[in-house]
């Protein structure tokens, strides 16, 4: 597989397969970091929150904790991009979520009908995570996976939240809207982001001029019945 250029998005299987209970790793870390040195996603058996910094994959267990992967460990579903910021602005005197966001639509360039990356580096009021548990076959369907899952609150912590803005008409492609993952600057605890406030720090922002889907090329994906009519219902209510 050829490297993929800035800002070209890559992703692996898709929020569908998720949906369906397609939990085992179907691509290594050493072939997904060829797509991008940013992203978020899960791990084999659906085992925590997957975040790409600096071209590093680091998991987030369901303790909390971050974890550096090594090249041959695996993904099923993951969503990355050579990141090349086009717009940025910074945050001083603290800014909500919703205040960051609403700076964000502003920019003539961005439009909720594109893809676009984000990432928002410095410090933190306050972050709100959630990480998803291991899963063990056979596997439960999504929305019974993510029932129970441990939270996680940050005050006044340094790290950086990344993600990925995905239109609406992609949904079951991707998670639409923002679909976002948090790690320290120590890169030792993180999760998947349900709230955050930031204090001060610089926000970036990379339109994503191209999308390429890669599905998983295994057996078991080939057999599964993903067709399911409740799929948007059921994401929506795993990622709410």
């Amino acid at each position: 597989m050829s490297e993929t250029k800035a800002n070209h998005l890559f992703q692996h299987s898709t929020m569908g397969a998720l949906v369906g209970a397609q939990f085992a790793g179907s691509i290594t870390f050493s072939e997904l970091l060829k797509q991008g040195d940013i992203g978020i996603g899960t791990l084999h058996d659906f085992d925590g929150e997957l975040i790409v910094i600096d071209g590093k994959p680091y998991q987030i267990k369901s303790d909390g904790q971050a974890y550096l992967k090594t090249p041959e460990e695996t993904t099923p579903y993951a969503t990355v991009s050579h990141f090349q910021p086009k717009l940025s602005f910074e945050v001083t005197g603290g800014k909500t979520r919703q205040e960051i966001e609403a700076k964000i639509r502003e920019y003539e360039t961005i439009s909720p009908n594109i893809f676009f990356a984000v990432k928002l580096t410095g410090v933190f009021r306050s972050v709100d995570t959630r990480v998803v548990p291991k899963q063990t076959r056979p596997y439960q369907p999504l929305v019974e996976a993510v029932k129970k899952q441990p939270v996680f609150h940050f005050e006044e912590v340094k790290g950086t939240v990344l993600g990925f803005w995905t239109p609406t008409y992609f949904q079951g492609i991707g998670v639409a809207g923002y679909h976002l993952h948090f790690i320290n600057e120590d890169r030792t605890a993180g999760g998947h982001v349900f709230a955050y406030d930031m204090l001060e720090g610089t926000v970036e922002i990379a339109p994503q001029t191209d999308f390429h889907l890669q599905v998983p090329n295994t057996k078991e994906y080939y057999e599964a019945d993903l067709n399911n009519p409740n799929m948007v219902a059921q994401i929506e209510e795993a990622e709410n």
